[in-house]
């Protein structure tokens, strides 16, 4: 229900758009990395590039005027992280890793800080921001011993599903998210743009790493279970702390998108700077 809705949101924002004069259309395709910060890995944020994994993307944008436009983009990477490479002495005893996929489709709304026309030399470069709301499908995974990843939600880590904990409920694997990010455009030929960019997506989960809230009675976890959720060589006893459900994670991308600009001719852009 929620994708039908988000999905029809989008193609009415965009059909809408295009009974608005504007400048131009642009197609692009997008080439950077993955940013993660969770219960998992670096405590600071700013470490999180360390941790980057490559990702891709396209990109739709409609460019409303000189300041405003409209992006609809789509990415797709892989976010990790390792309590290995944390300097928080917690983090090194648990000792936990993850790794998992992420799509990500974002209706995103910019603002460009100087009057910007791709097509335009005197207006040819700004720096903007954006924010909008996006739909994220993720899967966690860690890897046994055997070699072998495993998905990580069928497992059941922190309990959900069993009698023992009839609180915790299997998380779903799709959310919702709010971007917010920066970056600089440049028009360095008549048609094409480089935009650098980088963000971060804020969730409403807690479960992007698999680590919320805290280690369950061993009797509830098969021994694949077991073996995934706890670092063997430490012991902690039932109820200690695993992750922190009031903090919840968040993943963001950072990188550089090339924009091709398709020129409507019969829809001039709303001149707004005199």
């Amino acid at each position: 229900m929620f994708n039908r809705i988000f999905f029809l949101v989008i193609v009415f924002v965009f059909i809408n758009s295009n009974f608005t004069p504007a400048q131009t259309n642009e197609l692009g395709i997008f080439f950077g990395g993955s940013l993660f910060h969770g219960d998992l890995g670096f405590q600071n944020s700013e470490n999180a590039f360390m941790a980057s994994r490559p990702s891709f993307g396209i990109n739709i944008k409609r460019n409303i005027n000189y300041y405003f436009g409209l992006n609809l983009s789509l990415k797709r990477g892989i976010i990790q992280a390792k309590d290995s490479s944390s300097e928080d002495l917690f983090n090194q005893n648990r000792d936990l890793d993850f790794r998992s996929s992420i799509t990500d489709l974002s209706l995103l709304f910019e603002f460009n800080f100087q009057p910007y026309s791709s097509r335009d030399s005197e207006y040819n470069n700004s720096f903007f921001v954006f924010s909008g709301v996006s739909r994220f499908y993720f899967n966690p995974q860690r890897q046994s011993e055997n070699g072998f990843w495993y998905n990580l939600r069928p497992l059941n880590t922190e309990g959900q599903g069993s009698d023992f904990y009839p609180e915790r409920q299997p998380y779903d694997l799709s959310a919702f998210s709010i971007p917010v990010g920066i970056g600089y455009k440049v028009n360095i030929f008549e048609y094409l743009t480089l935009s650098f960019h980088m963000n971060w997506r804020f969730t409403f989960t807690d479960y992007l790493d698999d680590v919320s809230t805290s280690y369950v009675e061993p009797s509830v976890q098969n021994p694949l279970t077991l073996d995934l959720s706890d670092d063997l060589t430490e012991s902690y006893p039932v109820g200690f702390q695993r992750g922190d459900p009031n903090n919840f994670d968040k993943y963001g991308f950072f990188g550089i998108s090339i924009l091709y600009s398709i020129k409507d001719p019969s829809k001039e852009c709303i001149d707004i700077i005199k």
